[in-house]
């Protein structure tokens, strides 16, 4: 264990400096170490019953970008992120609010993009193997081998139908690469958002995404989004957000671009990101912003491990 600290404490910083990461990047990690020995709090909630009967639509938030979505008799998980740290070097500020051994099955894995705490290798591996996992185009050479039933690969606009489940990857906003380097190749590949249909109800997961209205006013001209999953980053709270990080605004604008008729906030509260932040601040911004547009009844706040029936 001591030897794999020191040696993952001597590469790191040369590996920031290749890739050209921010300080802000940086300091997460920095702080990350700093905790390397302490335990890991437990979440507010957790989630007991991942399937449910008789539901038509239920939302339960793991931590993170990963959501448990069920539609009717369809389980889907979202960019699930399940282990303690992200490449042992950034840690959690909460346990996952999942335990995915209670898990019967998943009828579809997605994943929005190939970073590292997006594509989770070790998380994937906990996941039940019956289902479809789905990635964007560019991914499949940096998927392993983890014994899914399918693994299918999308581009813009691309689809799958499965045992009547209908999944439309769509374009977002944000950028490739998952070492750093690779981006420089890569392109406009390796991210995009997802469109699930099922038996009458659309869910819009976005992944990670700045805000584009062009790309979102788009999605709501072709799908009828009963549900919009978007992020608010904490490093993003000014205006809409960054280029690739959609802050509560930006989150708002994309909610009601898509024509959604709830809005799920995530991507926030659950890694470290600086020693000044404050994990809920994020959340409180977007209640703020959600009562003075009239929409407070229309944003679900959950906390890590809390599961709501919509529908």
């Amino acid at each position: 264990m001591k030897l794999r600290r020191t040696l993952v404490l001597c590469f790191f910083p040369a590996l920031l400096a290749l890739s050209g990461c921010s300080s802000y990047i940086s300091r997460i990690v920095l702080q990350s170490f700093g905790r390397i020995g302490q335990p890991i709090p437990a979440p507010p909630r957790m989630i007991t019953t991942p399937v449910l009967q008789n539901t038509n639509l239920a939302v339960s938030w793991v931590g993170h970008a990963t959501v448990l979505l069920q539609i009717h008799d369809k389980i889907f998980i979202t960019d699930p992120f399940l282990t303690s740290t992200i490449g042992m070097l950034v840690k959690r500020s909460v346990r996952p609010g999942l335990d995915p051994a209670l898990l019967p099955k998943v009828d579809f894995t997605l994943i929005s993009h190939i970073h590292l705490d997006h594509f989770n290798y070790g998380s994937l591996d906990m996941l039940p193997k019956s289902g479809v996992l789905a990635v964007p185009k560019g991914a499949a050479e940096y998927t392993p081998d983890f014994g899914f039933k399918e693994v299918s690969e999308l581009g813009p606009w691309q689809m799958i139908e499965r045992d009547g489940v209908r999944v439309t990857a769509v374009p977002v906003q944000h950028f490739t690469g998952r070492y750093g380097f690779d981006g420089a190749w890569l392109g406009s590949i390796g991210y995009t958002g997802y469109v699930i249909e099922y038996n009458g109800l659309v869910v819009f997961f976005a992944g990670d995404t700045g805000y584009n209205p062009e790309l979102f006013k788009e999605i709501g001209r072709q799908f009828k989004v009963d549900l919009a999953i978007v992020p608010i980053a904490p490093g993003s709270l000014v205006g809409v957000g960054s280029r690739v990080h959609t802050g509560p605004l930006g989150a708002l604008a994309i909610f009601k671009d898509v024509g959604a008729k709830y809005l799920l906030p995530v991507h926030y509260g659950t890694l470290f990101y600086g020693s000044d932040a404050n994990p809920n601040e994020p959340m409180d911004r977007l209640r703020e912003a959600a009562a003075q547009q009239n929409l407070s009844d229309r944003v679900i706040g959950l906390e890590v491990g809390e599961q709501r029936v919509l529908f």
